[in-house]
């Protein structure tokens, strides 16, 4: 497919810029910043803008007569018009003060070009029709989304900017007043061992069924939604929103789940949940229900309320998302087996996570092993991880939810569980502790050594 049209470019702008640097340090650091030798139209301002560049990189003087020579020991000086060439540039600006402004006309045009080039591809694939309608959309927004984040794909990167990077993390990091430097879960002990969930991280929470998954990622959600203000994409792919709401509202004011489905608690239990239903209408918690997605539409919806957020906020730095559950995410494209679409899925999981640079928890099932009589206490393994080792291999933390009581049925059990850090990158694993609350459907930290034990009414989410 072709379009005779020529690609956005601003000749003008491109010289300005190339102009302002052969005469100014500052306008080079400037330049530096904003663009790269490949956002430039013309090949001759390529070959100029990489020199230069260079050249600044190994602390030489920049002027005519340097950039001349190095030019002519590369083989290259005539290529760009020869030093006449680079004496019209310097002629050409006036002052160096606007080079920024002429940069950022060179990267808008450079976008556009990306744009067009990102659109061609799409266009193609759909009039080929090879791949199916989902990949095909998936790739559309992607190549989208990737453009609007400024092309972040720097490829190498040298030791100096390396340490550079992480001396000013060092810095920021030993500022802070607490020890978290990710999103924090809303559980004490979760936080020391992980330092909360980091961007780029996929987490996976699992469990067998009724021992609080979907519980613990709840309240989690609330915690970060509401108490943190931090956005929270929860895709529900078993349990609708009504019935969500119902256990996070409820968990919060202290009402049992199964009343507040019923619409049938104390009358002073009101002005509470009002209270609370009021906050929750303000938080930063979206919901997605809608069953049977595939990971690509997960990806794309994600992608686009990330946009969305971005668009009213430019500061936004932080978002989660959680997925309840894995198992029930459908596989996209023709797999042999389900284990081969589930390790599809982890590792998109993951692609996701880095791609978006958010946190991704996936809630999991765990296989029946962990309930075989042979097994003491029947506690919960890494490689329980159902139908696919391809999940133990992806993730960064996984954390198991256990609670002896569901097996035992001792009552002084009931309201303990475990969670276990089965495993963890960047960290320790361990076993934490937490209280549950059945009729709450809440998990919280034990209270500390010398508190008084919590009553139900008295668990923060």
């Amino acid at each position: 497919m072709s379009i005779n049209k020529v690609y956005p470019h601003s000749a003008e702008a491109e010289m300005a810029v190339l102009g302002s640097m052969l005469i100014s340090k500052e306008s080079i650091d400037t330049v530096s910043e904003i663009l790269r030798a490949e956002y430039f139209y013309l090949d001759n301002h390529k070959k100029l803008f990489d020199t230069i560049f260079r050249l600044n990189e190994k602390r030489k003087s920049v002027d005519i007569i340097t950039v001349s020579e190095e030019l002519r020991k590369d083989g290259k000086l005539e290529e760009i018009g020869g030093q006449a060439y680079l004496s019209d540039l310097i002629e050409k600006v006036s002052t160096p003060a606007h080079t920024q402004n002429y940069a950022k006309i060179v990267k808008e045009k450079y976008v556009l070009r990306e744009l067009i080039t990102s659109s061609t591809k799409v266009i193609e694939n759909a009039y080929e029709g090879v791949n199916e309608i989902d990949f095909i959309l998936d790739r559309a927004q992607k190549e989208i989304f990737e453009i609007s984040q400024k092309n972040t794909d720097h490829g190498f990167y040298s030791p100096s900017d390396l340490s550079k990077e992480f001396l000013d993390r060092m810095d920021v990091l030993a500022k802070l007043k607490s020890h978290i430097t990710g999103v924090s879960t809303g559980f004490r002990e979760l936080n020391d061992v992980t330092g909360g969930f980091q961007k780029s991280e996929l987490i996976i929470l699992a469990a067998r069924p009724s021992q609080g998954k979907t519980a613990m990622a709840l309240n989690m959600a609330y915690h970060i939604g509401i108490e943190k203000n931090i956005p929270v994409a929860f895709f529900s792919l078993e349990m609708d929103r009504i019935s969500l709401i119902n256990r996070m509202i409820g968990a919060s004011v202290g009402i049992n789940v199964f009343d507040v489905r019923r619409g049938k608690f104390p009358r002073e239990k009101w002005t509470e949940m009002t209270n609370e239903v009021d906050k929750f209408s303000r938080a930063n918690i979206w919901i997605d229900d809608s069953p049977g997605l595939n990971i690509m539409e997960i990806r794309a919806r994600t992608r686009k309320l990330m946009l969305e957020l971005k668009a009213k906020n430019k500061e936004l730095d932080k978002m989660i998302v959680f997925i309840d559950y894995l198992q029930l995410i459908r596989g996209v494209g023709r797999r042999e087996n389900r284990q081969q679409e589930v390790s599809e899925i982890s590792k998109l999981l993951k692609d996701m996570a880095r791609t978006l640079n958010v946190p991704v928890v996936a809630l999991s099932q765990l296989n029946r092993r962990s309930e075989d009589k042979g097994r003491v206490d029947n506690r919960p393994r890494l490689s329980d991880l159902r139908e696919s080792g391809s999940l133990e291999q992806d993730s960064d933390v996984v954390a198991l939810i256990h609670r002896d009581f569901y097996y035992t049925k001792d009552p002084s059990h009931e309201n303990l569980a475990n969670l276990i850090i089965a495993k963890n990158r960047n960290g320790a694993v361990k076993t934490l502790e937490l209280n549950f609350f059945p009729n709450w459907t809440k998990f919280a930290d034990p209270p500390l050594p010398g508190t008084e034990p919590l009553q139900e009414e008295e668990v923060p989410l």
